[in-house]
């Protein structure tokens, strides 16, 4: 998927409509939309920027085949400050290599509740990256709450009206497949947790050196992972629901590989690379979406976001 953002049209239509976010009957702008002023204070202006970012077209697009891509999510100065306090955490040797086999990534943990401490240090440019990708499931509620109150609305005639997803009560097409029933329940599941997606207390930083450092194929929510009951509640495997990654890497090119893979569903299904250019954001279900990081030939950075259900 390229390997330099181009723009995304659906983050510039929903920052148009972001003006003035659409209400919900479960949801009241006054306590969950991004204000139409001036935001004052860093996490509402991390609000705004995930809201208009994450469209209800990205959602849609997101349950249906288990990813989405987002280009141009930050302004470039935003994400270059954000480079310089990852490779300044680098050389203070605060990142480690975890030592799990096929992974050769070297990652920092940031807590979330510890970002207003990063301000007026070498760190500062962390926290607008982080603070966006933990302002994500807020949205993923909130767009949750608008797309099944649109797909609620009928007519006279009690047919489903509106621009939602329809609902899971409507009779499959004649000529519909198996295949295809099989993937609506899919996207059907992933609607679902979106409605109760809880921001994650942790953050992870990861560099991927450029000696041809990977990470192996792996579901980040697999039941079959030894590994995958440990640890606190909230911060087990098992708890996520959605991933959020956000690469911070310019002038991103083909030569330097390090593309996310993408396993895309079904038997035979094709894969899809993402270059991990600065500025795209990937969201993908844990569950669903088995991926990859290919050889990487250059310094290669990501913060990632595990989004509970």
């Amino acid at each position: 998927v390229g390997y330099a953002p181009e723009g995304n049209a659906m983050a510039a239509r929903a920052a148009a409509a972001a003006v003035e976010p659409p209400t919900s009957p479960s949801s009241s702008p006054s306590s969950s939309s991004p204000s139409s002023s001036s935001p004052s204070s860093p996490d509402e202006a991390a609000a705004a920027v995930a809201y208009a970012a994450v469209s209800e077209e990205a959602v849609a697009r997101l349950c249906d085949d288990g990813f989405v891509v987002l280009d141009d999510v930050l302004p470039a100065d935003v994400l270059a400050a954000c480079l310089d306090a990852a490779n300044a955490l680098k050389r203070s040797r605060k990142t480690v290599n975890v030592g799990q086999e096929g992974r050769d990534d070297s990652i920092a943990v940031l807590a979330g509740d510890d970002l207003p401490n990063l301000e007026g240090t070498a760190l500062a440019g962390l926290s607008p990256c982080a603070r966006t990708l933990l302002a994500v499931p807020a949205v993923l509620r909130r767009r949750h709450a608008e797309m099944t109150a649109a797909a609620d609305v009928r007519d006279e005639d009690g047919q489903p009206i509106g621009t939602g997803r329809p609902s899971s009560d409507e009779s499959p097409s004649p000529g519909s497949s198996a295949s295809s029933s099989s993937s609506s329940g899919r996207a059907e599941e992933t609607m679902r947790r979106l409605a109760t997606a809880t921001a994650p207390d942790r953050l992870m930083l990861a560099n991927y050196p450029g000696d041809g450092a990977r990470y192996v194929a792996h579901l980040d929510n697999d039941p079959e992972d030894p590994r995958h009951s440990e640890g606190e509640p909230g911060l087990r495997a098992r708890d996520r629901a959605v991933t959020a990654i956000l690469y911070l890497n310019p002038d991103w090119e083909e030569s330097h590989g390090g593309c996310l893979r993408v396993r895309l569903e079904g038997t035979g299904a094709p894969t899809v690379d993402v270059a991990p250019s600065a500025g795209r954001m990937v969201l993908f279900d844990c569950r669903r979406i088995v991926h990859e990081v290919l050889p990487s030939h250059s310094s290669r950075w990501a913060m990632t976001a595990w989004i509970n259900d």
